[in-house]
This record gives structure tokens, C-alpha cells and sequence, in this order.
């Protein structure tokens, strides 16, 4: 089992669940919400608030993160496959941290099968900038993410996760995480509910190429991408 769920940490907490809301994700039954953290839910994948202090390092960064159903199993699985994983506690729970040869490093922590979530166009993309490409596809391929589109210049890669959620490589001169959303139906049709929430959006693009951007509480811009069906320049596996 596997399951996109970037972790974005927020100051304010309350507005960037709002954010989320408008946006079309739900509130996750699996964990519940607390005054520190909140989980969300999209037609595939998950986005998980934590809290933090104003001002903080992390305030308005975003992590990756994945759910799996057995941590010890997915550290032996994916070590077997060639990539280091390390075991710690937090709490009671356990937790399994994968550093990629960029640097960019992640956890994955136990999580339910099944969201219960209904099923909706939109996709949570956990955007993967790296100077690594090569490095970060194998990581991906040992975790068990599945590979879905890549370009023929091999500057893009992504893929999905099992149970939920894309992973998308970009090559580029830093490592960093950002937080997207792919819409597999017409991204314009979004606007309007933005709008009635508050929310300003710019829409780029024509047909299935179009893109939303939006701005959120915690600082980043956010983009809404319609699915990529023009393959011409990609294979899709």
C-alpha cells in the first residue's frame, strides 16, 4: 500500500484548512483532525497540515510524505530493492525515512487502506524539483510508485502511488518540494466555486492544457493542472 500525502506546515492552520475546502478536498475521518494537524482528502491522494510557529523554517514549506499500511514491511521491501531506508519512533508509532542522493528527503508513516473519500477528478501532485533525476526515479521505483509519464528529453517523470496520489520529477538546478493538484475534467469549471470562496485564481492555458493558479494562506502558489493528454514529446508507460 501507498499513498501520495505531502505535508504542508502552516501558522494558521484554520485558513489553510479553508484553502483546502474550497479547492475540493475533504476532511480525512482517518486520523482526526487536532488544534496541531488536520488531514485532507482528494479524489486520489492526501494533503496533511501541521502547525507551526510564525516565522519558523518551515512555515509555508511543503514535505513529502506517503501512507503505507505496514512501515517495517515497506522499509524491507524497499531496501530490497536497493534503497536505504531508516527505522525510528515517534511516539508509538514507526516511521521510515528514505534520503535520496539530491537530498531530498522524506517519511513514510502508517496509514488506513481506504480513505472513504469520494471519488472526484482531482489528484494531489507532490511536485519533486532535483539536480538528480536519474537518482530520484529509482527511489520512486524502489518505494513501489508506479512510473505513469515521462518526457522524451527525461527532464519529466511522474508517477502514481497504489492507493492515491502522483509524484511528479522535474529536473532543475535545486532540490525542493512543491504542492500541485491535477484535475482530470476541466479546470475551469473551479473558478467560479474560488471565487465564491475568496480565493483569486489566474487560468492559463487552452483546452485539456489549461492550468489554475492559486495563491495560498501559507504563502505558495499553488497550480490546478488539467490532465496531460497531449503525449506528443512524452511516453506514457
Amino acid at each position: 500500500m501507498l499513498r501520495v500525502r505531502p505535508l504542508v506546515f502552516t501558522h494558521d492552520l484554520p485558513r489553510a484548512a479553508e484553502f483546502l475546502l474550497a479547492l475540493g478536498l475533504t476532511p480525512a475521518v482517518d486520523p482526526e483532525p487536532t488544534d496541531a494537524s488536520a488531514v485532507f482528502d482528494a479524489g486520489s491522494g492526501r494533503v496533511a497540515l501541521q502547525a507551526c510557529e510564525p516565522g519558523s523554517p518551515e512555515d509555508g514549506t511543503a514535505a513529502l510524505a506517503f501512507d503505507v499500511s505496514d512501515v517495517a514491511e515497506f522499509a524491507r521491501r524497499t531496501e530490497e530493492a536497493g534503497t536505504s531506508v531508516e527505522l525510528s519512533k515517534a511516539g508509538h508509532q514507526l516511521v521510515a525515512r528514505i534520503t535520496a542522493p539530491d537530498g531530498m528527503s522524506f517519511r513514510a508513516e502508517a496509514g488506513p487502506r481506504s480513505t472513504g473519500a469520494d471519488p472526484t477528478p482531482l489528484s494531489v501532485v507532490a511536485l519533486w524539483y532535483t539536480h538528480h533525476i536519474g537518482s530520484a526515479v529509482r527511489v520512486l521505483k524502489d518505494i513501489g510508485a508506479r512510473p505513469r509519464i515521462s518526457s522524451d528529453a527525461g527532464t519529466w517523470h511522474d508517477f502514481s502511488a497504489k492507493n492515491g496520489g502522483l509524484v511528479a520529477l522535474h529536473a532543475g538546478a535545486r532540490t525542493g518540494l512543491e504542492l500541485a493538484f491535477e484535475d482530470d475534467g476541466d479546470v475551469q469549471s473551479r473558478v467560479a466555486d474560488l471565487t465564491a470562496a475568496g480565493i483569486e485564481s489566474a487560468l492559463t492555458g487552452e483546452g485539456y492544457g489549461r492550468s489554475l493558479r492559486v495563491r495560498a494562506p501559507w504563502g505558495a502558489e499553488i497550480r490546478i493542472n488539467g490532465r496531460h493528454r497531449d503525449l506528443h514529446g512524452y511516453t506514457e508507460h
